[in-house]
């Protein structure tokens, strides 16, 4: 196994329980935008890829005919089902797999959706190649993920900062690289955007366990970007503005 899912396994196992009440993963507008986008269909079959607290998947289920959702994290899987059957919903099937080699046939879903987890992923061009390969010709795939400004300043200190905070967390990909590995893929990209909100920073720091000696190397690097990079990344006690690519590509 390679370390960065033993990170993974580790760090959400402990946390399982905090990212199903997640309000950032759970937030009502992010999941009607994204049912906007996709617009499903009730035939359709979908596959929720690292689905963690199992938000995406109970937002897909109602609209479509089923929903896979996987996770590499058991915990995960158990809360996600947990949501799921609180919720009532029936045609979802939870299974622990890794992105980077899913068990799937080619063509077999409608929709790949991954939300918030692709930073997390130790070889994304394998991730979405997979991701690619499970979708049917004229399917769609959607992502929402953290995202940096592009720049190479922005693209390597925000990352070294999350990486401090996450232990697990791998890179969050500008919109200049997302648009560099989605060009590789035949896919054509109906959509995208970049989208600046900011984070609640003593949630933030919280949800992973962040102690006083991480949040000061965070606070030590925000200091410290260049005068353009501070604009574009403004923070004070208890916030941080931060970043997030949102596409849609349908498969050629």
């Amino acid at each position: 196994m390679m370390g960065n899912e033993q990170e993974v396994q580790r760090n959400f196992g402990q946390r399982a329980a905090s990212y199903r009440q997640s309000r950032t993963h759970g937030n009502k507008a992010d999941l009607e935008r994204m049912l906007k986008l996709l617009a499903p269909d009730k035939n359709a079959v979908a596959l929720d890829v690292a689905t963690g607290g199992g938000h995406t998947a109970c937002a897909l289920a109602p609209h479509v005919k089923s929903v896979t959702a996987i996770d590499i994290t058991p915990e995960m899987l158990r809360e996600a089902a947990a949501y799921a059957g609180a919720l009532g919903l029936k045609n979802i099937s939870f299974q622990a797999c890794d992105v980077h080699d899913m068990p799937f046939a080619e063509g077999q879903f409608d929709l790949v959706a991954c939300r918030l987890a692709a930073h997390h992923f130790y070889d994304i061009n394998k991730a979405l190649q997979e991701m690619c390969r499970v979708l049917k010709k004229g399917g769609k795939l959607y992502i929402l993920d953290c995202s940096v400004c592009d720049g190479e300043e922005a693209e390597r200190e925000i990352n070294r900062m999350e990486k401090i905070r996450d232990s697990s967390h791998h890179c969050s990909y500008s919109p200049r690289q997302w648009l560099a590995l989605l060009g590789e893929l035949p896919l054509e990209l109906w959509k995208h955007r970049l989208l600046k909100l900011q984070y609640d920073l003593p949630e933030w720091f919280d949800r992973m366990g962040a102690g006083q000696r991480q949040q000061e190397e965070v606070f030590r690097i925000l200091r410290n970007l260049s005068p353009a990079c501070r604009e574009q990344y403004p923070f004070g006690e208890d916030f941080i503005a931060t970043y997030r690519f949102e596409c849609v590509a349908v498969k050629c």
